[in-house]
């Protein structure tokens, strides 16, 4: 019976600290509050087609060679939809709290690929939301250094161009696929 109670406790506790740490307007089914968002950018293509999985190799790549200080690269998915809808497979590359999820994937005999730029919350921060100490963090990393704005700046701009790079060189010699630079260039700003 003990162990039932102790079962049934932790499971609470795990429940609260899931709900804690996860907003309620979240975006396009996946874990991101729609207030992170820093920016968004896509392309189409139509009548391309090409592998996700090759597209995230080269972008790999690509980003491993330009040895980004404090950089981690890997994959991650989100949900199309709902809890139990298909999961979806992103590129992710993170800089301390500034992360890059990005998504390249066929769309009937088309191509499709968009990246989300977020902030994501800390683990201090998430652990302590909505309380007095999580208000006093969040305060904290408002308050951020020139030098660590030009540093968020500079990862973001040579991930955007890692991006158009890969892409340029994937789609060359389709000369209808080359992007204008309307087309290359993302504003700042969320949704």
């Amino acid at each position: 019976m003990q162990i039932v109670i102790i079962l049934i406790f932790l499971s609470l506790i795990v429940f609260l600290i899931y709900k804690g740490t996860h907003e309620t307007t979240n975006l396009l089914g996946g874990s991101i509050p729609v207030s992170n968002v820093i920016s968004h950018w896509s392309h189409f293509f139509k009548t391309f087609a090409m592998s996700s999985d090759s597209f995230y190799g080269e972008l790999e790549k690509s980003l491993a060679n330009l040895e980004m200080p404090n950089a981690d690269i890997g994959r991650t998915t989100h949900k199309e939809g709902g809890f139990l809808s298909a999961s979806r497979e992103y590129l992710r590359i993170k800089h301390g709290d500034i992360v890059f999820d990005v998504c390249a994937a066929p769309f009937g005999k088309d191509f499709f690929i968009s990246w989300w730029l977020y902030e994501s919350e800390g683990g201090m921060r998430a652990w302590f939301k909505n309380t007095k100490v999580g208000d006093f963090l969040k305060n904290r990393a408002a308050k951020r250094t020139f030098y660590q704005i030009d540093e968020e700046d500079m990862f973001r701009s040579c991930v955007h161009e890692c991006i158009l790079e890969t892409l340029a060189a994937m789609t060359e010699n389709k000369g209808e696929l080359q992007l204008t630079d309307a087309d290359k260039a993302f504003t700042m700003g969320g949704l």
